[in-house]
């Protein structure tokens, strides 16, 4: 059977994509890795990239007017800061050709200046100082740091744990915190006992909560059910006796919710807590035999 097995960050934007992470230890916060912001995109603008702020620069910053800008990053929501050399405090300094709302300008004895501007909208800005400009993506004010967002996954591990209690039924399994992945909000890996949760803002706790069960779903299709068992349960679910079991991974809706995997893990998630959630895919909600079903497997209880 297929190595991943991807859930939905929302029930409105749930998806199929199959993704396999470096690893990490305990419940995710011995990753290093995996805590790092994704890796500066280098395609060219105005194409905005996908890391969380501009902790790198769009290619090289240019130069003008005895003007020099080395770095133009933003490790601070709403925040672009510019670094170089050759600029003064009454030079003019823009943000998309307006003039920019400066927060500091200093200027060190060497000649080399570092400047902070205020950007409000969240996107892809090109910044200027004199004739020198660059291009950097800033998050909007009210933006979640990264930091946050691995402070909600943490706590969604402990309370996921209550609730499933997989270091005993899958003590071989571990979980990672994973960069940023749109529309994708966790991924299963079965070739290294792995589950990815993703940093995705704008999440809530019970949300990942729901992600963490969810991918656990995965992991008790393939450590329990055979291919026998998970015929007999997509055909009572009511999928057709040729719909493959894996979907397509693609990040289409329709074919999430079609795949009687995810319908699986939906409903692994269910009854493990008791209907906390409502099944998203294509089966709907637990019938009373197909709960006997799961209560009969040899550890789901």
């Amino acid at each position: 059977m297929p190595n991943h097995r991807p859930d939905r960050a929302v029930a409105a934007a749930v998806v199929a994509a199959s993704i396999a992470l470096a690893g990490c230890g305990g419940d995710g916060r011995d990753l290093p890795p995996a805590r790092d912001p994704l890796p500066a995109t280098t395609t060219t603008p105005p194409t905005p990239p996908t890391f969380p702020s501009g902790e790198a620069s769009f290619p090289p910053p240019s130069a003008g007017a005895g003007i020099v800008i080395d770095e133009l990053t933003s490790v601070e929501t709403a925040i672009a800061r510019v670094t170089g050399s050759g600029a003064q405090p009454g030079d003019p300094v823009s943000v998309d050709g307006l003039p920019a709302d400066v927060i500091t300008f200093e200027v060190g004895p060497d000649e080399g200046f570092d400047l902070r501007v205020f950007v409000e909208d969240e996107g892809a800005h090109t910044v200027c100082v004199g004739d020198a400009c660059g291009r950097v993506y800033t998050l909007a004010p009210d933006a979640e740091t990264p930091d946050e967002v691995i402070a909600k996954i943490d706590e969604a591990i402990v309370e996921a744990n209550t609730i499933v209690a997989f270091d005993e039924l899958f003590p071989e399994w571990t979980v990672a915190i994973g960069g940023l992945l749109a529309g994708t909000g966790g991924s299963t890996d079965v070739e290294t006992k792995r589950i990815t949760i993703y940093r995705n803002r704008g999440r809530s706790v019970d949300d990942f909560v729901r992600t963490i069960v969810h991918e656990y779903g995965h992991v008790a299709d393939h450590e329990w059910l055979d291919d026998g068992q998970r015929s007999a349960f997509a055909i009572d679910r009511g999928f057709t006796a040729d719909t493959p079991w894996q979907g397509e991974g693609s990040h289409r809706i329709d074919d999430w919710v079609a795949a009687p995997s995810e319908d699986f893990a939906e409903a692994m998630a269910s009854w493990w807590s008791d209907g906390r959630w409502p099944v998203r895919t294509a089966g709907g909600e637990l019938t009373a035999d197909q709960r006997d079903f799961i209560a009969a497997l040899p550890s789901a209880p």
